[in-house]
C-alpha cells in the first residue's frame, strides 16, 4: 500500500507539471519546436511507465523503474545536445545511435502498455523491412541504407519519432483530451443527463434517444469512444433495460452514439487534429466539413431508435426532470462550447483556443457550489487528463517510426503504385480496399493511429484518382473511427457490453445496426460533393441530400423490419431496390436513378400510411399473407 502511494505522489508530481507545461506553451514559446516535442514525450514515457507501475505485480517493478530512468536519460540527452543533432543528422555518433535505439524501445514499450500488442508488432515489423526490405524482391525491395542512417531517421536524426505526427501531438491532441476529461471531472455532465431526461420524456424512444443526443454532446467535447460509453452508458444503458430495451440492444445503441462522437465537432477526436496537420488545412475547416455528416449519422441512429422503440412496444421513461438543474448546470458546457466555436470561426489557432476552453470550464465549475470541485478533484482532473494525452502522445511516437519507414524505404511510393496498378485505376476498387484496411487496423489501434497508417498509403492513390484533399482523408477517418463497432473487435461495443450485462458479439452487431450510417457515409463524401460544402449547383445539392437521407433511411428501416408499421418481405426488397437506386444515382449522377428511387420510397410509404389504418387483425392477416 506504502509503494502506492509513492507512486500516486509520483504521477501527480509528473502528470500536474505536464499539464501546466501545456497550457503555458500556448501562450508563451518556451522551447523551440523539437525541445517542445521532446519534453512532451519525455514527459508522455514517463508518466505511462509511472501508471503502469501503479497497476504491475512485484516482479514489473524493477524493469519499469528502470523504463522511467530510461526514459528520462534518452529524451535528456536530446534536449541537452538537440542543436548538434540537428547539425550531424544522418551522420552521427555512437552515443547518438544507442541514444536513438533507445528511444525506438522505450516507445514501443510504452505504446504496448497503453494499447496493446498490435501497434507495437506493426511498428517492430516496419523496424524489420527497414533493415532487410534490400534483400526482398520488387515491388517492394527497400532502398538500402546503413544501420546508423537508419536510426537517425528513426528517431535520433529528429524525424520519425519527432515527426509530424508527436508535433500534432504536443500542439493539440494534449489540450483536447486534457479539456474532455476536465469536462467530466468538473461536472458538466449533469447538463447532459438532464437533457437525457427531457428528451426521454418526450419521445417513444426515451433513455435510448436521451443516449443519442447526451452521446452527441459528450463527443463533441472528448471526442473518445470509450469514456464516452463509461460517460453516458452507466446513465443510459439500465435506463434503455428497464424500459423494455433487450441488453445487447441497449449496449449496442449506446456503443454507436458514443462512437459517433469521434466525427461531432467541434472537438472530434485525436485523428481530426492529425488530419489538419497531414493535410495543412485549418482545423476550422475540418470542423465545418465535419458537420452536416456529423448531424445525418446521428440523425439515422436516431431513427433507429425510435424504430425499435415502435418495434418493441417500449414505454416512455418517467425520470423526473429537474429544468432548474438543467439551466443552472447548462453554462458549464454551452459557454466553452461556444467560446471555442467562436474563436476558431475567428481564425485564432486551435493551441489557444484550448488553452481559454480550459480556462473558462475550470473559472465556471468554481461559481456553483454544486459543482465546484474540491482541490483533490480538480489535481485528479488534470491528472487524469494528462495521463490520456501522455498515452496518445507514446502512440504518436509509435506512429511516427512506421511512417518514416514507409517514407525512407521508398514504400510509400511503391505501395499506392501497386495498389493502382492492382486496381486497374478503378477508384471504387480503392475505396473498398481503404474501407478494409482502416476497418483491420482499427480493430487493434487507436482509431488516430489506424487513420494516420492508412492515410499515408492511401490517401496519394485517391488523389491521383481525383479526389480532392479533404475528401480522401475523410474517407479513411470515417472508417478509422467505425472499426470502434465493427465486429468481431469492437472496442466500443466491449465497454458497453460490460455495463449491459449482454454477450459482446450480440452487442457488436447491434452497434454496428444503429450505427449502419457510419459504413455508408464514407462512400457519400465521395460521391455527394454537397456533404462536403462544395454543391455544383441548387437543383444538384437538393436532390443529392434527398437522396442521401432517404438511403440512409431506408437501410435503417430494413435493418428494423419496421417502419410506420412492421415490413413485409414485399416491402422490404423495394427498399433494398430503392436504396440501390439512389446509391447509382449518386455514383452516376443519372437523374433517372433518382427518380426511381424516390417513386419506390414513396410507394413504400404511402403502403405503410395504409396499414396503419387498418385495423390490428386486419393488418396481422395481411402480414401473414405477405410473407413477413
Amino acid at each position: 500500500m506504502k509503494f502506492e502511494k509513492v507512486v500516486d505522489g509520483a504521477i501527480v508530481l509528473v502528470g500536474i507539471p505536464m499539464a501546466i507545461y501545456h497550457l503555458t506553451y500556448t501562450q508563451y514559446m518556451v522551447a523551440g519546436p523539437i525541445p517542445h516535442q521532446n519534453i512532451h514525450l519525455g514527459l508522455a514515457l514517463i508518466l505511462v511507465f509511472l501508471t503502469a507501475l501503479r497497476k504491475s505485480r512485484k516482479h514489473w517493478r524493477l524493469p519499469l523503474i528502470a523504463f522511467i530512468l530510461l526514459s528520462l536519460i534518452a529524451t535528456g540527452y536530446v534536449h541537452i545536445f538537440y542543436e548538434d543533432l540537428e547539425i550531424r543528422a544522418m551522420f552521427n555518433t555512437i552515443p547518438d545511435l544507442i541514444i536513438g535505439a533507445l528511444l525506438i524501445l522505450l516507445a514501443l514499450e510504452a505504446t504496448r502498455r497503453s494499447f496493446g500488442l498490435l501497434l507495437p508488432l506493426l511498428a517492430a515489423v516496419a523496424i524489420v523491412y527497414a533493415f532487410l526490405g534490400h534483400h526482398i524482391p520488387e515491388p517492394f525491395r527497400a532502398q538500402h541504407m546503413s544501420i546508423g542512417k537508419t536510426i537517425s531517421s528513426l528517431s535520433i536524426g529528429l524525424t520519425g519519432i519527432y515527426g509530424t505526427i508527436l508535433r500534432v501531438s504536443a500542439n493539440f491532441i494534449f489540450l483536447y483530451v486534457l479539456f474532455g476529461t476536465l469536462m467530466v471531472t468538473l461536472k458538466a455532465t449533469g447538463f447532459f443527463m438532464q437533457v437525457g431526461r427531457l428528451i426521454g420524456r418526450v419521445v417513444r424512444s426515451g433513455p435510448a434517444m436521451a443516449a443519442v443526443v447526451t452521446s452527441s454532446l459528450v463527443g463533441s467535447v472528448t471526442g473518445q469512444a470509450a469514456a464516452n460509453v463509461a460517460i453516458t452508458g452507466s446513465f443510459t444503458i439500465p435506463l434503455m433495460k428497464r424500459v423494455g430495451y433487450k441488453p445487447e440492444q441497449a449496449g449496442g445503441i449506446e456503443a454507436a452514439a458514443s462512437t459517433g462522437g469521434q466525427i461531432m465537432p467541434p472537438v472530434m477526436g485525436a485523428a481530426a487534429f492529425l488530419m489538419s496537420g497531414i493535410t495543412g488545412y485549418p482545423y476550422r475547416e475540418i470542423i465545418v466539413v465535419a458537420a452536416i455528416p456529423a448531424i445525418l449519422y446521428f440523425l439515422v441512429v436516431g431513427i433507429y431508435v425510435q424504430l425499435q422503440a415502435v418495434r418493441l412496444n417500449v414505454s416512455q421513461m418517467a425520470e423526473e426532470v429537474d429544468l432548474k438543474e438543467m439551466l443552472l448546470s447548462a453554462p458549464l458546457f454551452l459557454i466553452p462550447l461556444a467560446l471555442m466555436v467562436f474563436l476558431l470561426v475567428k481564425g485564432f489557432s486551435a493551441m489557444y483556443v484550448a488553452f481559454w476552453a480550459i480556462v473558462i470550464v475550470t473559472v465556471l465549475s468554481l461559481i456553483r457550489k454544486k459543482t465546484r470541485p474540491s482541490f483533490r478533484e480538480l489535481v485528479n482532473g488534470f491528472v487524469q487528463g494528462a495521463v490520456g494525452g501522455a498515452r496518445i502522445g507514446v502512440s504518436c511516437a509509435c506512429v511516427g517510426v512506421i511512417v518514416s519507414v514507409v517514407v525512407m524505404t521508398g514504400l510509400g511510393v511503391k505501395l499506392p503504385s501497386a495498389i493502382e496498378a492492382w486496381s486497374g485505376g478503378n477508384l471504387n476498387i480503392v475505396l473498398a480496399l481503404t474501407m478494409v484496411a482502416s476497418i483491420i487496423l482499427g480493430c487493434g489501434v487507436p482509431t488516430s493511429a489506424a487513420y494516420v497508417l492508412v492515410a499515408v498509403v492511401m490517401a496519394p492513390v485517391m488523389l491521383k484518382l481525383g479526389l480532392e484533399v479533404l475528401q480522401a482523408h475523410f474517407f479513411c477517418f470515417f472508417f478509422a473511427c467505425f472499426s470502434f463497432i465493427t465486429p468481431p473487435v469492437a472496442v466500443a461495443s466491449l465497454f458497453a457490453c460490460e455495463l449491459a450485462g449482454a454477450p459482446y458479439l450480440k452487442t457488436a452487431f447491434e452497434s454496428a445496426k444503429a450505427g449502419i450510417a457510419g459504413f455508408v457515409l464514407p462512400f457519400m463524401i465521395i460521391w455527394c460533393p454537397v456533404l462536403f460544402l462544395r454543391p455544383s449547383d441548387p437543383l444538384s445539392a437538393t436532390v443529392q441530400i434527398a437522396a442521401c437521407i432517404m438511403i440512409l433511411v431506408a437501410l435503417q428501416v430494413t435493418f428494423c423490419n419496421h417502419y410506420l408499421a412492421r415490413l413485409s418481405l414485399t416491402e422490404r426488397a423495394l427498399l433494398v431496390a430503392c436504396f440501390t437506386m439512389l446509391l447509382a444515382y449518386l455514383v452516376t449522377q443519372n437523374y433517372a436513378w433518382s427518380i426511381a428511387g424516390f417513386i419506390l420510397f414513396i410507394g413504400v410509404t404511402v403502403w405503410q400510411l395504409r396499414k396503419t389504418k387498418l385495423p390490428k387483425p386486419a393488418l396481422e392477416a395481411l402480414d401473414d399473407e405477405q410473407g413477413t
